[in-house]
């Protein structure tokens, strides 16, 4: 469906477009062959694409939280590993913004201004393997040495780290002065002796975003690295700052389902059948499901960018209530609108040679970021009566 958008929307939506029309040539090649699209990472760092979200006072595009997910979602219908890599860069940005914002830190200022003038690629990993509450104590391990910590754990999906110019992790300082401390770093990590990356990633979907696992064994973190410090936290809510991040996922699966939704009526538009006298597309049977996946896409976006645009105006509380319900529903409705692309098409859909297969397995990766639907379900209807989300917490 056509969409509306201001003058300044639409120049970011045409920059992803552009981007996205090249990057798909060689989507499904990334795919088979499991490599990193280094290419289209050069591309997006020409074109300004990779500043896109840094205020302007540093360098950068000034883009809003509205505004990225409307270009998000146009280079994800390109090539969606690409866009959800990329994201992740936004996401540590957005962390950097807000300390920024916050605290006024020279070192993050610094950071800022650095990353804009020299395009560099940010990400990293906070994802622990058998660690449910990452954020609020990490199991990797920070100890105090002269000028900074040593460093020692495992992180895993970290997207994009063959690519990264810095490194952001976080680690628990147990025997700091005041108590357990969470301490968040970012660090060079070909520069970084002690961080290893793991080959690792060998997945159903998703292959192009080299999320690898990654292992501490005695890095050392100077203490200029340390951009936040923070107290080990008991309490299992969900902060606003926590939900911005999974939240602006949503319109990277929304775009691999409108562009599932675009070839789909491309494709059955002219097919013939024997013995119809009208192409495919005349049957119920497709253009019904064309009419289902119109409905969930809109239906996507529309929380979606209304989560976005509130997310300024409201409470921090209730907007990360609307913030886990609208990612929550676009990532559902994106993965049913996939799957009804590849029954309206036929059993045409399960060749490699059709990128519905592939569009397939790269939307089925939302279903497994946290939140997870249980959780978001959890969350909401807990939060709605005021319980707790963890044991012991009041």
């Amino acid at each position: 469906m056509n969409q509306i958008n201001t003058e300044r929307e639409q120049r970011f939506v045409d920059l992803a477009a552009t981007l996205a029309d090249d990057f798909a040539e060689r989507s499904a090649r990334h795919d088979e062959e499991g490599s990193f699209p280094h290419e289209n990472y050069a591309r997006m760092r020409e074109s300004g694409y990779t500043i896109l979200t840094i205020p302007e006072k540093f360098g950068g595009l000034g883009a809003s939280m509205l505004e990225r997910l409307k270009a998000q979602e146009r280079l994800a219908m390109g090539c969606g590993p690409t866009a959800l890599a990329i994201n992740m860069h936004f996401n540590v940005l957005g962390l950097l913004i807000d300390l920024e914002r916050k605290f006024h830190a020279p070192n993050v200022t610094a950071m800022l201004n650095r990353i804009a003038k020299e395009r560099l690629i940010v990400g990293g990993s906070g994802s622990e393997p058998d660690n449910a509450v990452i954020n609020l104590r990490p199991r990797t391990t920070a100890r105090r040495e002269n000028g900074g910590w040593a460093i020692n754990g495992r992180k895993i999906f970290g997207t994009q780290s063959i690519a990264l110019d810095l490194f952001f992790s976080e680690a628990t300082w147990e025997d700091a002065p005041q108590g357990e401390t969470i301490i968040t770093f970012f660090i060079p990590p070909r520069e970084t002796p002690g961080l290893v990356f793991k080959d690792d990633w060998n997945t159903m979907g998703m292959r192009a975003t080299e999320s690898r696992s990654s292992e501490y064994k005695e890095a050392f973190v100077p203490e200029a690295s340390v951009v936040l410090q923070r107290g080990v936290s008991k309490s299992g809510r969900v902060t606003k700052v926590f939900a911005k991040a999974p939240f602006a996922i949503g319109a990277v699966y929304i775009g691999i389902a409108a562009a599932a939704r675009n070839f789909v009526v491309d494709f059955m538009r002219d097919r013939p059948r024997f013995p119809l006298k009208h192409p495919m597309s005349h049957l119920p049977s497709v253009y019904n499901k064309i009419g289902e996946m119109d409905m969930l896409i809109e239906g996507a976006r529309a929380v979606m960018w209304k989560a976005a645009d509130e997310m300024n105006r409201d409470e921090p509380v209730s907007w990360s209530r609307k913030a886990v319900a609208a990612r929550m529903i676009a990532i559902e409705n994106s993965v049913k609108a996939v799957d009804l692309a590849l029954r309206a098409a036929g059993g045409a859909s399960y060749f490699k040679r059709l990128p519905l297969e592939r569009l397939y397995r790269d939307a089925r990766a939302g279903l497994y970021h946290p939140f997870d639907t249980d959780e978001s379900l959890e969350f909401l209807g807990k939060s709605a009566f005021g319980l707790p989300m963890m044991d012991g917490e009041s």
